[in-house]
Order: C-alpha cells, then sequence, then structure tokens
C-alpha cells in the first residue's frame, strides 16, 4: 500500500484535471492565443453538462512502469463534478461547490484534503466551465494556440504554493466540436499524468444523487 502523502499527490494530481473535462461547439480557427481563449470561453454559455469515461496513467519517478486506471467522469453546472475510478480499485472523488469529498479515503486524510490549497485552486480553475477566463488567467499563465485540428491549452500555476503541485497542465481539445481528448499533467515532484477520455457527452440528463457520497460509484 502506497504512503498517506504519496496518495494524497495522485488524489491532487486527478482532482486538478477535473477542472478541464469540458467540449466546446466552436469549429472555427484561432490565430492568437486570445482568439483561441475566447472560443474556449464563448462554448461554456450553454453546457450544463458533461459526462465522459477515461483512461489515465501516472508515471511515477520511482516506478519503472505507469500506474493505469479507467474510470468515469460527471460535471454538471454550475460546480458538481465527480471523478469515479472503476479499476483497478473503485475509488472516487466528489467536488461540491468548495467542498471536496474523498469516501474511501481516512478521515485524517480527508481533513487534510480539505485543507489543501487544491481547494482554492479547483474555485479559480472552475472559471474554465463557466466562461470566466479571467479568473483562470488570474491563477495560471495560460497559452493556448491551435495545431492542425486540435487547440492545445498550456497552464503554469503562478502563485509558488500551487507550483508545489504543478509545474504543467496541458489541454488538448480535438475534431470540428473541439471535444477534450487528452491532458497531460506534470507534478511538482516531476510525476506525469496522462488522461485520455472518450464517449464524451454533452447536456445529458445528471441527476443531482450522482454527487452523493453514498451513490458516487
Amino acid at each position: 500500500m502506497q504512503p498517506p502523502i504519496h496518495r494524497m499527490r495522485q488524489w491532487m494530481a486527478a482532482l486538478g484535471l477535473l477542472v478541464f473535462l469540458f467540449p466546446a461547439v466552436v469549429a472555427a480557427r484561432c490565430d492568437s492565443s486570445a482568439d483561441c481563449l475566447h472560443l474556449i470561453e464563448a462554448a461554456q454559455k450553454d453546457t450544463r453538462t458533461i459526462t465522459a469515461s477515461f483512461t489515465q496513467s501516472k508515471q511515477l519517478t520511482l516506478l519503472e512502469e505507469p500506474l493505469v486506471s479507467t474510470g468515469r467522469f460527471v460535471f454538471k453546472r454550475p460546480d458538481r463534478i465527480l471523478w469515479a475510478i472503476d479499476k483497478p480499485q473503485p475509488t472516487s472523488v466528489i467536488v461540491n461547490g468548495s467542498e471536496v469529498s474523498v469516501p474511501d479515503l481516512p478521515e485524517s486524510e480527508r481533513r487534510a484534503l480539505a485543507a489543501a490549497p487544491m481547494v482554492q485552486m479547483l474555485r479559480e480553475l472552475g472559471g474554465v466551465f463557466t466562461g470566466a477566463m479571467g479568473q483562470v488567467q488570474e491563477a495560471f499563465e495560460v497559452d493556448a494556440r491551435q495545431e492542425g485540428p486540435a487547440i492545445d491549452v498550456k497552464l503554469v500555476p503562478r502563485r509558488a504554493a500551487d507550483k508545489k503541485l504543478f509545474r504543467t497542465i496541458e489541454v488538448q481539445f480535438v475534431g470540428p466540436d473541439l471535444l477534450v481528448k487528452e491532458i497531460r499533467l506534470e507534478d511538482g515532484l516531476g510525476d506525469r499524468l496522462r488522461v485520455t477520455f472518450d464517449h464524451v457527452r454533452r447536456n445529458a440528463d445528471v441527476a443531482d444523487s450522482t454527487f452523493e457520497a453514498s451513490v458516487s460509484r
């Protein structure tokens, strides 16, 4: 079993990913970072819910082989998120506004997570979902550019405390609808996390009970 500190870092990395899973519905090109961000910002006005499956691969500096897991993601406007790992070991993270819940963690680790800088970070990154890109740019240096049919967004934390958690977060949107396909994250220890999304659906019906800890899996 991994030490608690390593488990906490894995959950922080996973939480950092949650806020980026959203599809855009604009097929236009962008010639500058500002234009690309404007397309993303404009696309969020009609987003009510997002559902998807994911495969995440975490490459730890101390391990030769990556840790691979699969699961599902659910977002409901304005600020509800479920990140549920199904395999190899079922567990989940639930975000409801400023509250972060990890039902499968011991109480001491849940309290530590709730007090971590990640909670404030999630509030700021929530601007991606609501179209408040100015809020995101206050917390991150943001660079967005078009690469063929994709738009790549790179975020670097501005605050020293956040840099201890993440060095960079990169998000790739592909296809004519600019659906999110991949997220790449490097944490403060140099460990890397890569998440690939499939079966992304926008504005499917999602019950509020999806975000209750007792039925999260």
